[in-house]
């Protein structure tokens, strides 16, 4: 596949199809993108990264942005990023976040930075299309889906 860019300029599209984006660690993309990194193939690395964004979802998300880390591919993790911040309470509940926490505890830092500048976006810009993050956490579910009583406090009484 990489000798087919090389020679063709182009990804071999219909073994991209057949092939898993996030699902194994060892497909067709993966590996590419791997090569890319390593031979500094930068046109290469663009076009896996542009197909790799296309398939992020809830549980592929924590896999990909591991991906994207060990890659250096800087636009995929952007997305991821963005992604993951958007919809963070879905994201934590899935597998690939568990992936990332037991994998890439360190990308757990930057998902937080890229919550609170999602945080920042969304309330500077009068809203946004997404709930905030707060909102996500406190809609009366803990991270698992399960219903959480609400306690309130009042200080004062004994």
């Amino acid at each position: 596949a990489v000798l087919h860019f090389i020679y063709r300029d182009a990804l071999m599209e219909d073994e991209l199809m057949t092939s898993g984006s996030f699902s194994e660690s060892d497909s067709l993309l993966a590996k590419l993108l791997a090569a890319a990194d390593k031979y500094d193939l930068v046109r290469l690395r663009r076009m896996c990264e542009s197909h790799l964004c296309k398939d992020i979802t809830v549980n592929s998300v924590g896999r990909a942005l591991a991906l994207a880390d060990r890659y250096h591919a800087t636009e995929l993790k952007a997305v991821c990023l963005r992604y993951a911040a958007e919809n963070l309470a879905a994201v934590m509940r899935s597998d690939g976040f568990e992936y990332l926490k037991e994998n890439c505890p360190r990308l757990q830092s930057e998902l937080l930075k890229a919550v609170a500048r999602c945080e920042d976006d969304c309330s500077s810009s009068g809203g946004g299309k997404s709930r905030s993050v707060c909102g996500q956490l406190s809609d009366g579910g803990d991270t698992n889906g399960r219903r959480v009583r609400r306690r309130t406090w009042n200080f004062g009484d004994s």
